[in-house]
């Protein structure tokens, strides 16, 4: 028992927490055994275990110099080294090469005084020297070489800034306010049955004029166009490039040029569907993919045959875009063709996991002989992904255009799916049989399985962060704010093996510290205001690291509807935050009145006993209670309450204020319930009217007004 406790303490596993109600929770020995198992340990014998233990001690000290170190601007670097005690050298060099190409050099004796640490191995005594490097070297990622005679060791050095970017270092002063949409859920008089780039680009200006200095947006990232049902933007295919089916294919130059694609369009058979689709109630994926699917091969064919054939200044910012993207876009593009292609053959495989074993592998040959038989469909992919990435852009100069102080304010999901392309590329980057979630908590009572990945902390470090830094890079791309789903992810996990209830879980910890200074320096490069969504089970330590590196917190009106909450409200929504009424994951605020989203709960059985149910009823009728009384609402009607709700939020003092075009339009449904999948239409609800019907709506103006009033 003390060595299986040792061994998922080296693991990196956390035998306790503290509950969201305060108390202290322990983690059965079964429990741990399930995700040590999970995580590929052999548990069978006292010897198994003893082995791993042995491993896990000696791995640190089996390498000379680690991967990479990370460094706080204005310090002085210091460096570890290890090294054996039976051929330890004196003499050192090091070099080092700044990103730029600046180069530095000098020279080191390493004395018995240097020494910080021995450990003995079964083979030799290994010791540790902390090497003080007398140089302060600019933001950024560097190289750092060190050698002695013919041994040569390589490190990255990150030297990071103390904090993230913050508006007031582009001179924004003034409290900010902007919608928070689902970009699927717009209606318009244009698009193809869901909201896409071009709909979010003409609803800057109307929103600017209003004061709104950004707009909010559920993750962007890719999904699955082959398997357009899977929809949820917190399951995504890869979070390094972006969902196709945002593109709007009527704007394109190709469109413009394109008679074969215009006629297409203009049948009565395809303007039937199109019908259909814009009038769908709920989202029809599958229904708008196969209407994008007729059209982009049109349209693709016209830019091979006036664009790349002539080698205009569109083929050439195109091939640009492709070599740019390298392994990564190829890898996502590729694997997008694979798994439609082997699922529709077979529905068995649509996760990656259950191809045939010669395409499990990205670079094994069955794979490259498949690229290259399919190579238009691979390259019709990239020409999607590259025009995605133009009409973002083009959203994101419009935003400035209209003199919006942040412009998009993006979300980045959590983990990739199992099945996912993110995977796929690089499984060693993940825990593959682990999944992430949370434990059970006032929302949640039954806890989460999010059936998402968790990164491997030993291969992030092995790699150097380089997987971490490029998903910060490509979400803060478009971005001038970025929230962080789940922001304890940084600082640790809550994993349960596959399969396993969200309560058969336990935290697996992460080097929360080079995370925060990693997402500073990106932060400052791209910048970008970073919002850390910090509810549920959130530890004190993640609250210190926040603070510390001046990512926002996340404060939820709905959440807040204790009379603490009121008579303290500067603390409960402090500068150092986004305030909101709600959130996606949540009711909006009438379902949240009218006791709709606790009916949708009972239908679903998603209470784990009726005790459980009448709290959270008696719970609700306590904060509807509280809500009514500190806002001096006396006849509760759906605009009185939306009203008074908006107008006290904005009023707080944190430097963002996001809200829900959903709760100005008074809708009463949820965008999605946490802890269902088929149970419920998650992330097919679309606004009840089209977006230039909403933003002309005289209620809706005149709520924008008052609420541009409060914040200021």
């Amino acid at each position: 028992m003390e060595q299986l406790k040792q061994l998922a303490s080296l693991a990196g596993l956390q035998d306790s927490y503290v509950h969201a109600n305060g108390h202290t929770e322990h983690i059965s020995l079964p429990v741990q055994q399930a995700i040590l198992t999970a995580m590929g340990f052999d548990l069978s014998t006292e010897q198994t275990i003893a082995a791993h233990i042995a491993q896990l001690q000696q791995q640190a000290w089996q390498v000379g110099l680690a991967a990479v170190t990370v460094c706080t601007e204005g310090e002085l670097l210091s460096v570890r080294l290890q090294l054996s005690a039976a051929s330890a050298s004196s003499q050192w060099s090091w070099h080092i090469t700044t990103e730029s190409g600046e180069r530095f050099q000098g020279e080191f004796l390493l004395q018995p005084k240097d020494i910080v640490e021995q450990y003995s191995l079964a083979t030799d005594n290994m010791l540790a020297f902390q090497l003080e490097i007398p140089l302060q070297l600019p933001l950024g990622y560097h190289q750092l070489q060190l050698r002695s005679g013919t041994q040569v060791l390589q490190q990255r050095l990150i030297i990071s800034p103390t904090r993230c970017f913050q508006l007031h270092d582009s001179a924004v002063l003034h409290k900010t306010m902007g919608p928070a949409i689902q970009l699927y859920a717009i209606r318009s008089d244009r698009n193809w049955g869901m909201g896409d780039f071009a709909d979010l680009k003409t609803m800057v200006a109307p929103l600017a004029v209003q004061g709104n200095d950004f707009i909010g947006l559920n993750p962007l990232h890719a999904l699955y166009p082959l398997l357009p049902q899977d929809c949820s933007p917190y399951s995504p295919n890869s979070r390094l490039w972006l969902n196709t089916l945002y593109v709007a294919l009527d704007t394109t130059p190709e469109f413009q040029a394109c008679t074969a694609a215009q006629q297409l369009v203009a049948s009565d058979a395809f303007q039937q569907q199109l019908a259909a689709c814009r009038a769908a109630v709920n989202v029809d994926y599958p229904a708008v993919a196969k209407l994008k699917s007729q059209v982009a091969p049109l349209l693709y064919q016209h830019f091979l045959q006036h664009d790349i054939a002539q080698q205009t200044a569109r083929a050439k910012a195109f091939q640009q875009f492709v070599e740019q993207g390298g392994t990564s876009l190829q890898q996502v593009v590729l694997f997008k063709v694979l798994q439609g292609t082997l699922f529709w053959q077979d529905h068995t495989m649509a996760a990656w996991q259950h191809f045939p074993a010669e395409y499990q592998n990205p670079n094994s040959p069955a794979v490259l002989e498949f690229a290259k038989q399919h190579a238009e469909k691979i390259n019709q992919q990239c020409y999607l992904q590259w025009l995605a990435q133009q009409q973002l852009a083009e959203v994101k100069a419009e935003c400035r255009k209209q003199g919006m102080a942040i412009g998009l304010y993006c979300d980045v999901a959590v983990g990739t799916s199992r099945s996912s392309a993110e995977s796929w590329a690089a499984p060693e980057d993940f825990l593959l049989d682990l999944s992430v979630g949370a434990p059970p908590d006032i929302m949640a009572p039954k806890g989460q399985n999010w059936g998402l990945l968790a990164y491997n902390p030993v291969t992030l470090r092995q790699k150097a962060y380089q997987p971490f830094i490029e998903l910060i890079r490509a979400n803060m791309r478009f971005a001038g704010a970025l929230r962080l789903d789940h922001v304890m992810a940084l600082l640790r996990l809550w994993c349960c093996p596959l399969g396993a209830d969200a309560t058969a879980g336990c935290y697996l910890r992460m080097p929360a510290a080079e995370l925060f200074a990693i997402l500073a320096l990106e932060s400052q490069r791209n910048h970008c205001v970073v919002i850390g969504e910090d509810l549920g089970t959130v530890p004190a330590e993640i609250s210190e690291l926040m603070q510390q590196y001046q990512v926002l917190s996340y404060r939820v009106f709905m959440l807040e509807q204790k009379v603490g909450s009121y008579q303290h409200r500067d603390q409960t929504y402090p500068p150092q935050a986004l305030a909101t009424v709600t959130t996606h994951d949540m009711p909006t605020l009438v379902g949240f009145w009218q006791e709709g989203d606790l009916a949708l709960r009972h239908q679903l059985d998603l209470f784990p006993s009726r005790a459980v149910a009448d709290n959270l009823h008696q719970l609700r009728a306590d904060e509807k209670a509280i809500l009514q009384q500190q806002l001096d609402i006396t006849e509760p009607d759906a605009a009185t309450l939306v009203r008074a709700c908006h107008l006290y939020t904005a009023a707080t003092p944190a430097r963002l204020f996001a809200y829900q075009l959903e709760d100005l339009v008074l809708l009463d449904t949820p965008v999605n319930i946490p802890g269902t999948s088929t149970e419920y239409a998650n992330w097919q609800r679309k606004l009840p009217q089209d977006i230039a019907t909403i933003l002309t709506e005289p209620a809706v103006i005149k709520l924008m007004q008052e609420m541009k009033q409060a914040r200021k």
